[in-house]
């Protein structure tokens, strides 16, 4: 994966890093990075979290709210619905409107909102907006706009952290209470059966490295420690955009900025 030139390197050249996908299902995307330098990790978790454009509804107009909810929490909400931006970037409109009017007794979903394009619409129809009582009626109109994590976290596309490959070494030979020990893990990636310890088949790098185990059963049964050779890469997506969309955008902002930079330096 080609980032980009990053200054104060011994000599110019393009800073190069492997990255190679572990697992995915669409929605969590988990990447082993190597040959990396932490500083263009934590820039490409930075340029994912704020450099990436995404739509979010920016301007709400309310008409009409008779429920006890107040206008600023209403508008607030409708800002945080994810909405399927891939499309939305393949249109030549910088602007789409939804519009809201009904009266309880009912419950509002992000799906009630009638949306001026049918192909921009919210991630999670479900997405509970508020309960309207007898009586109780809403009325409004919202304009959704692009923008970045870096105006409002509203914009940002993802969920973005990393950490240190973990290497967990276990004791040959019998362990007591191997049960107890996997049992206290967290994330459940140890298996306990008898006097036997392991760790689950493709579950390593899934360790947060809590050393739970290790504190019950003590360094001499079970070491848990890191690789700062490699790194986990995890990126969780709100839905807005696929992620190779989202790495593809990061990483474009990323070389910008560095270019930037170096133009100024």
């Amino acid at each position: 994966m080609t980032a980009a030139k990053e200054r104060g390197a011994e000599k110019e050249g393009e800073c190069k890093m492997e990255a190679q996908k572990i697992k995915s299902d669409g929605k969590v995307t988990t990447l082993l990075l190597a040959d990396f330098k932490l500083s263009l990790v934590n820039a490409l978790r930075r340029a994912i979290i704020n450099g990436v454009s995404t739509l979010a509804m920016d301007d709400v107009t309310i008409y009409k709210n008779t429920s006890p909810m107040y206008d600023e929490i209403l508008a607030s909400r409708l800002g945080l619905i994810p909405l399927k931006t891939d499309s939305a970037i393949k249109k030549s409109k910088k602007e789409f409107l939804f519009k809201l009017k009904e009266t309880g007794p009912k419950t509002i979903h992000a799906s009630d909102l009638i949306p001026s394009d049918k192909d921009v619409t919210p991630v999670y129809p479900e997405t509970l907006i508020i309960n309207l009582k007898e009586g109780e009626s809403v009325e409004l109109e919202a304009k959704a706009v692009f923008g970045t994590g870096q105006e409002h976290i509203k914009f940002s596309p993802a969920h973005v952290f990393y950490h240190f490959y973990p290497v967990i070494d276990i004791k040959k030979g019998a362990i007591k209470e191997a049960e107890k020990i996997a049992a206290l893990c967290p994330i459940d990636i140890l298996e306990g059966s008898g006097d036997k310890l392991s760790v689950k088949k493709g579950k390593l790098q899934d360790c947060i490295l809590c050393k739970a185990c290790e504190d019950f059963a003590g360094s001499d049964n079970i070491k848990i420690s890191s690789d700062a050779k490699r790194t986990v890469f995890e990126i969780e997506t709100w839905g807005q955009l696929e992620t190779k969309d989202i790495l593809d955008q990061a990483l474009e902002c990323l070389t910008e900025e560095l270019n930037e930079i170096s133009k100024k330096v």
